[in-house]
């Protein structure tokens, strides 16, 4: 009987492990989900998603789409359908309220992306509730 408790015990302390290892490729980002607008402007936005994708709206449309992923302090917008290149790299910080991006290199490199670039070029959003 005790052998077999500890076995037990054993097998729920590798899985816990395991279901840890195979977590979020956040790597001990506190990267935030849910729906972010710049000031004033409820209507338009970014949202992202738990399961790595996020997109853009504006007004009930969604002009924009894709995934990321996070490590530290650096989303990287890995997919995109507006034909900007990919994958791009910011620098976020997250305050608990409002949500900065900046470039990681320089933002010129991403000029023929303009929806990218308003949206990301040092533009801090807000978390609604």
């Amino acid at each position: 009987m005790k052998k077999n408790m500890v076995l037990f015990i054993i097998g729920l302390l590798l899985a816990s492990m395991v279901m840890t290892a195979c977590g979020s490729g956040s790597s001990g980002s506190n990267f935030p989900t849910g729906k972010f607008t710049p000031p004033g402007k409820e209507m338009e936005g970014l949202y992202f998603d738990k399961d790595g994708t996020w997109y853009a709206f504006s007004y009930g449309m969604h002009p924009a789409e894709g995934t990321y992923s996070v490590k530290g302090d650096v989303y990287t917008e890995e997919t995109n359908n507006a034909d900007c290149k990919a994958p791009m790299k910011f620098h976020y910080t997250f305050d608990g309220t409002n949500l900065t991006f900046k470039y990681v290199d320089d933002p010129a490199k991403d000029a023929d992306c303009s929806g990218r670039y308003a949206g990301f070029n040092n533009v801090t959003y807000v978390l609604s509730k």
